[in-house]
């Protein structure tokens, strides 16, 4: 039986009811608002939709994606879509100087730890960043082999450190370093066909691991 109960929420300012137990995206979509909040992929992948979300009782409220966080009774929220930056071209072979060229913001970071708590995917962001200061670059590339690159980290930091950016660009540079010949295996050759099967596993665990041991591999596990 389909759930009547409604709430009242806010959504930059402007009064929406909703659904008990819908997302807030679908409490929009239902109330004729989508445009007020970014969306792609609608299943807290993509990353669009980031939002700030806080309650007048005092409720702790925080950041999150609006596709997969419920509505809730005096719920307020905030669209922050986080603007693109344009990418730095990795570097095969990380090391400390490299980074800094990329990112000068990389010493800036002064532990607060806000780009962890605001993190949807429970990435140890704050440590990340410190592991690539310290020039640990394989640790930091397996925190963020979970990232969605939503940019909420890089939103609320006041020091301007870009997590999720450096994020990608080590994953990126310890990439180009596996040495995979692409002319011996092209990308609609039954090897490429044989490590997608490998990588696109449908367990979320099972995919993690295997991604961690092809990158260390260069190739599939036997």
């Amino acid at each position: 039986m389909e759930n009547s109960e409604t709430v009242e929420i806010s959504v930059a300012g402007k009064t929406v009811r909703a659904r008990a137990g819908e997302t807030v995206v679908h409490a929009l979509w239902g109330a004729g608002l989508g445009d007020m909040v970014k969306t792609g992929c609608v299943g807290g992948v993509c990353g669009a939709c980031t939002v700030t979300i806080r309650f007048k009782d005092g409720r702790p409220g925080g950041t999150g994606l609006a596709c997969i966080r419920l509505v809730e009774k005096g719920m307020e929220v905030f669209p922050c879509p986080v603007d693109s930056i344009p990418s730095v071209a990795p570097h095969v072979g990380p090391d400390d100087s490299s980074i800094r060229k990329a990112y000068p913001t990389l010493d800036r970071c002064t532990k607060c730890g806000s780009c962890t708590v605001a993190c949807p995917m429970s990435i140890p962001v704050m440590d990340s960043v410190l592991r690539l200061r310290d020039g640990k670059f394989e640790q930091a590339a397996d925190d963020f082999t979970t990232c969605i690159h939503c940019g909420l980290c890089r939103f609320v930091c006041e020091d301007k450190v870009q997590p999720h950016n450096m994020g990608m660009w080590v994953r990126r540079s310890i990439g180009m370093g596996i040495g995979l010949d692409t002319s011996e295996s092209p990308a609609d050759s039954p090897d490429a066909e044989r490590e997608w099967e490998y990588l696109l596993s449908p367990d979320r665990d099972e995919r993690l691991r295997r991604a961690k041991r092809f990158r260390e591999l260069g190739r599939v596990e036997e």
